[in-house]
């Protein structure tokens, strides 16, 4: 099939590449860099926070009620919303309490000794900010949808892109490898279309493995089992998640910031109710640490406490291979476990996006995944950036002006069809090509005739 620069088909193509760039790349430069940022969370809190987190290790942890009410000695009327346990021993646990003023804050204490090393405010962690601004421009539920647009119409750039990019004679310089003692133009399309073609695959990777996150496409897709019988019960579970009656339903992992590290699987599961009384305490709580079959307490479990009447204690425990993850439900009027979820209840769906999501964010294979994930985020800003100096280069001049069709120029049938895919795949995409589509039919049905020549 010939796709010279000349033919409808390449102009087509290269157009429709043109406008998913011109959407995606000033957003997908944020949310790479961003994403990039945060593959090195731990490390930056620990750098951040390194006068209040590091403590000096020494002999057995305070049992944890002794730690609680070392907290509400030195924070006076405050009610503990969780716990995050160190990861490593010479750190400090981390208290999440809310203050009578209603304000939200850290509590950094000495596990050891049951000193406070310090105080934060969770909302103005770095790394907060950064995870904020990745998952919804800071604009919340309206940010976090433009973010999956934007996300989807990266697919269409990257299926456009390769499409142009593949060579009607395969060699090395020009197609595999850029040739860099070019100039002009030809050194700018090298630049941009070979190493993000060469990338395109791994952005794909990364891509699809944060949208369960998203607020459209991920709940849509976290309830498909309900619709769809084949993949019964559900794409979480192998068995329907136990919902025990009575009371309101805690609803911390919604709103807590820290609940972000939560697994996805355990997000989309309805949270259990509890009797509604307080009849345990994180005494009780703490015995059941070792069902998260770890070489020692803390590990980085996080400890939910009850937020509202029916509510209910959860242990969180989310180690950087995700096949280690368990969850356990406690009622705090019984101690009944009312829930202990772990990677064998998970269904293959549900593993494979846990999965995804521990690659996403660089920990399933530890330093190299975050350096691999670097390396992506890296070529991808770089082939962004060389695109827009490419397209720069290629416009007419003086005008900002999109690739020149002709009126018969026509889409290659597999580029509409893998268009189509992802139209049907993603919605939102859907609904924005119908957006599109509308424009430029009513633009065409509309435009002013050109006056005939005299």
């Amino acid at each position: 099939m010939e796709r010279t620069r000349g033919t409808g088909a390449y102009r087509s193509v290269w157009r429709w590449h043109f406008y998913a760039g011109l959407f995606s790349a000033p957003l997908l430069i944020v949310l790479t860099l961003t994403g990039a940022i945060y593959l090195f969370d731990r490390e930056i809190d620990g750098w951040w926070n390194r006068d209040m987190q590091a403590v000096a290790a020494g002999g057995a942890t305070l049992p944890l009620a002794a730690q609680e009410a070392a907290v509400l000695r030195a924070v006076p009327g405050a009610v503990i919303g969780r716990v995050r346990l160190p990861h490593n021993a010479d750190e400090a646990a981390v208290w999440n309490v809310r203050l009578p003023g209603g304000t939200v804050q850290d509590v950094y204490l000495d596990p050891y000794r049951g000193i406070v090393t310090g105080t934060a405010d969770p909302a103005l962690q770095p790394t907060v900010i950064v995870r904020d601004l990745h998952g919804n421009l800071m604009g919340g539920e309206i940010g976090s949808h433009i973010v999956e647009l934007v996300a989807c119409w990266t697919l269409v750039m990257l299926a456009t892109g390769v499409w142009l990019w593949w060579p009607r004679r395969w060699k090395l310089r020009g197609v595999l490898v850029p040739r860099l003692s070019a100039t002009g133009r030809r050194f700018w399309r090298d630049l941009h279309a070979i190493p993000a073609t060469l990338n395109a695959l791994l952005v794909a990777l990364l891509v699809l493995t944060g949208l369960p996150w998203s607020a459209f496409w991920g709940q849509q897709f976290a309830r498909i089992g309900q619709s769809v019988p084949f993949v019964a019960p559900s794409p979480n579970f192998k068995a329907p998640p136990t919902v025990v009656p009575g009371g309101a339903p805690d609803e911390h992992a919604m709103h807590d910031p820290d609940a972000a590290k939560l697994p996805w699987t355990i997000r989309q599961m309805p949270m259990p109710h509890g009797s509604g009384g307080h009849g345990v305490g994180i005494a009780e709580i703490e015995k059941l640490l070792p069902r998260l079959h770890r070489e020692r307490f803390g590990g980085g479990a996080r400890i939910f406490y009850p937020s509202a009447p029916g509510g209910v204690f959860t242990i969180s425990y989310v180690p950087d291979k995700a096949a280690g993850q368990r969850t356990i439900h406690v009622d705090p009027g019984t101690g009944a476990v009312l829930g202990d979820i772990g990677w064998e209840n998970y269904s293959p769906v549900a593993k494979a996006v846990e999965w995804g999501v521990s690659l996403h964010v660089g920990r399933e294979y530890g330093l190299a995944n975050q350096l691999a994930n670097l390396a992506v985020c890296l070529v991808l800003v770089g082939g962004v950036v060389a695109g827009i100096v490419l397209w720069w280069r290629r416009r007419p001049e003086g005008e900002l002006a999109p690739p020149i069709t002709h009126a018969d120029d026509r889409l290659p049938p597999v580029v509409v069809g893998m268009i189509a895919a992802l139209a049907v795949l993603f919605p939102l995409v859907g609904a924005s090509l119908l957006l599109v589509l509308g424009g430029r039919w009513l633009s065409r049905r509309y435009r002013a005739p050109v006056p005939a020549a005299r």
